[in-house]
């Protein structure tokens, strides 16, 4: 271990201490910033062997320049999508780009607790309880053993989240571009539209990609089941916004809870109170009574907090060493 020294972006309290319990063991010396990762602060690496980032802002070509020109050789991300990396020219510069894997289990719960808050109208019955308003009439839910969900996506966590609803006893179909089958009698594995047509609740376990953008585009939407719901853990890039929108406002939908929404990387994780948010589509669902929006907190628990920083600081870590890494992308 040569000593190599990292430069890492969107630190907190929380992260901050686990670089200092950590770094050592794997070599490196951690320098923390509170600021996220922006142009104007990408100065702040230079003569840094790797800069490490959360997944909250977008890194850009002239970010890229900048710590390259810097003599950064590595950026390593501690979220696992790297959509927000403009990797075709980190590629260009030479500039390695790694991301993460941390617990599946802290997005597979979140999603099923969003799925039962959604079929109950938690939302509806926490704000009558505000107004000591405790009538029960328009809250009548559903129940998951009586329900056909559709996992879009059967990755790492859409894989566990469907393992997690076969305890619920409910109807699990599955649409993924890589079939697993160690799934096999747990979820039933249908094309796209067999899914959309069949499901009375929809959960989305993509990643962001040109592919995969708007997959649920007004099209798709529309050959959804009537009255079915739509949860979304992964990215809000996967969803037509106004489309979706059209749908809860026409009754075609039943509801929709959504940790992601398109454009949330300008808006969440900061502090926008006494302003004007300039997101049109986040306010109109914020008002719908059947929507539930929490601000990309899915992964969010102490397991994840421990895992994002390790296995950051170990695929870095590979990556000086030159052994294999499977977390590069770049």
């Amino acid at each position: 271990m040569a000593g190599e020294r990292l430069f890492a972006y969107a630190c907190g309290e929380e992260e901050r201490e686990r670089y200092a319990r950590y770094a050592g063991a794997y070599g490196f010396s951690v320098t923390c910033c509170a600021e996220r990762p922006l142009p104007e602060n990408a100065h702040l690496a230079r003569g840094y062997d790797g800069v490490m980032i959360a997944a909250a802002r977008g890194v850009d070509r002239g970010m890229i320049d900048t710590y390259c020109d810097g003599g950064v050789r590595v950026l390593s991300s501690r979220a696992i999508g790297v959509d927000n990396i403009d990797l075709a020219y980190a590629a260009q510069r030479g500039l390695a780009v790694l991301r993460n894997t941390y617990s599946a289990a802290s997005v597979a719960d979140y999603a099923i607790m969003l799925m039962l808050m959604v079929t109950r109208h938690t939302k509806a019955a926490l704000l009558r309880n505000v107004g000591q308003d405790y009538r029960y009439e328009g809250l009548r839910g559903r129940e998951l053993h009586t329900m056909t969900v559709g996992i879009v996506g059967t990755g790492n966590i859409g894989a566990a989240t469907a393992r997690h609803l076969a305890g619920f006893g409910c109807r699990l179909l599955a649409w993924s571009r890589h079939p697993r089958p160690e799934l096999a009698g747990i979820v039933t594995y249908v094309d796209f539209d067999t899914l959309l047509a069949g499901s009375d609740l929809v959960s989305l376990h993509l990643s962001a990609a040109p592919e995969t953008r708007h997959i649920l585009d007004r099209a798709a939407i529309g050959r959804m089941k009537q009255g079915a719901f739509l949860v979304n853990t992964a990215r809000g890039e996967l969803v037509d916004t106004a489309a979706l929108i059209d749908a809860l406002e026409e009754g075609r939908l039943a509801g929709a809870a959504l940790d992601v929404v398109e454009g949330d990387r300008a808006v969440y994780y900061l502090d926008h109170r006494n302003q004007v948010i300039g997101h049109r589509e986040l306010a109109i669902l914020n008002a719908m009574p059947n929507v539930i929006l929490t601000p990309h907190l899915a992964f969010w628990t102490d397991t994840v907090a421990d895992d994002m920083v390790k296995n950051a600081l170990a695929a870095t870590r590979r990556f000086f060493d030159g052994a294999d890494c499977p977390l590069r992308v770049v």
